[in-house]
């Protein structure tokens, strides 16, 4: 993902500027009165308020798939060991949900273990670079974050220390700036 920090930057405070016009127009009297240099500063410190909740929303969502990769890897797993049958798969469970839904909701005449296997390394591939997108998504806005305004962010985020952040590689910050 090509993005550089300044364009993101740039297009999240003229996306906080808009919504900023949009109460204006909607005849907001507190707003009307500011002078533009403190409209500016307003919307630089609404952006930078989201940040922390922007960031929270994609460690969520992170989290979520990583839970789905599991699932599926744990299905992907079930399904490569062939002496298994339909009845024993309906009894898999991660945890404690069927592994296999579809089966016992009366499809196990049409379940075909092969096209399955299939699926769900599809699926497996389509979650890893949903990760991969978010994951660059989360350190993008982190470091938006931090370049705007760190004592701000880390507020809002709570404690966070030096060892909870992986190092950056030259190749990363190469990758990220579009070099």
């Amino acid at each position: 993902m090509d993005v550089r920090l300044n364009r993101l930057l740039n297009s999240a405070e003229r996306f906080v500027q808009d919504k900023k016009d949009a109460k204006e127009a909607d005849n907001v009297p507190s707003l009307r009165t500011n002078s533009p240099q403190q409209q500016v500063s307003e919307s630089k410190s609404d952006f930078a308020v989201s940040l922390p909740i922007q960031y929270h929303n994609i460690q969520t969502k992170l989290t979520e798939l990583q839970k789905q990769l599991s699932r599926e890897q744990a299905r992907n797993g079930v399904l490569e060991d062939a002496e298994l049958g339909k009845e024993e798969l309906i009894k898999v469970l991660f945890e404690n949900e069927p592994l296999f839904p579809e089966l016992s909701a009366g499809g196990a005449e049409t379940f075909n273990q092969k096209e399955a296997l299939l699926a769900s390394k599809a699926t497996i591939q389509s979650i890893l670079q949903e990760l991969k997108k978010k994951e660059v998504e989360g350190e993008n806005i982190f470091s938006l974050g931090m370049m705007h305004s760190p004592e701000e962010f880390k507020g809002k985020m709570g404690t966070v220390s030096a060892s909870a952040q992986k190092p950056i590689s030259e190749s990363v910050v190469k990758r990220l700036l579009g070099g």
